[in-house]
């Protein structure tokens, strides 16, 4: 059970994480100084906002806090976990076609290609989704994967759709890909923001679909980032 003293000291806000009865048991077991510290917690955060909450990634996370396994959120905690911020990535040849499966259950990491083996986070390691960036770009001449310039997707994918699924079920269901055109906007290139991110859990396949109408040129590739919050040991 999570200590008065772990959600005293904690970085992160766990009173979400605990029922009534097991904060109740915690105030009765805890030492003085640590119901001191514990007051104290709660009286600043009754103070009055002067800024706006934070709707990062990290933020975000915080308030999903209570949707972890017990044993996660324990290790929080305890500090035995941590938050620490990803960013999945996966580059696809697609070259004359008209449909891409970012993520398959036959990919292995290959530095420069991906950093994700099998289309499922490894065990123990828990995401919130928080945005999803897609570029393209064109290899010429002799270039290979690793020599394209990854650039805002083009018309022909803008004008497609695609839906990402993931702990058995869908994420984001079919959505124009032109959320993923940035042209002026001051924002990260190809970056589209999810209003509600989602948590990903281990060992559970993901899947991220692109559909358009008109086969790609010759030597074009995709490239797909998964930007968030993930648990990782300190």
């Amino acid at each position: 059970m999570i200590t008065l003293g772990e959600i005293a000291l904690s970085e992160y806000n766990l009173l979400g994480a605990v029922n009534e009865e097991e904060l109740l048991g915690a105030l009765e077991a805890a030492p003085v100084a640590d119901r001191k510290k514990f007051l104290k917690k709660i009286q600043s955060q009754q103070k009055p906002i002067t800024v706006i909450p934070s709707n990062n990634s990290r933020g975000e996370f915080e308030k999903r806090i209570p949707m972890l396994p017990r044993e996660t959120q324990a290790g929080i905690a305890s500090k035995a976990l941590q938050a620490v911020n990803v960013a999945i990535y996966l580059s696809k040849n697609i070259s004359l076609s008209k449909i891409a499966k970012m993520l398959r259950d036959d990919d292995n990491k290959v530095v420069g290609v991906s950093n994700i083996s099998s289309a499922k986070l490894e065990k123990g390691n828990i995401m919130l989704l928080h945005s999803i960036i897609l570029l393209a770009g064109t290899a010429t001449g002799t270039q290979t994967i690793f020599d394209v310039n990854f650039d805002i997707i083009p018309e022909i994918i803008r004008n497609g759709e695609f839906e990402f699924r993931a702990n058995g079920t869908t994420i984001i269901p079919a959505m124009s890909c032109e959320v993923f055109n940035t042209t002026d906007m001051k924002a990260r290139k190809g970056c589209f923001t999810l209003d509600n991110p989602k948590m990903i859990f281990d060992q559970q396949a993901m899947e991220m679909n692109i559909e358009w109408g008109t086969n790609t040129p010759a030597n074009f590739f995709l490239k797909a980032i998964l930007m968030g919050t993930s648990v990782t040991k300190y």
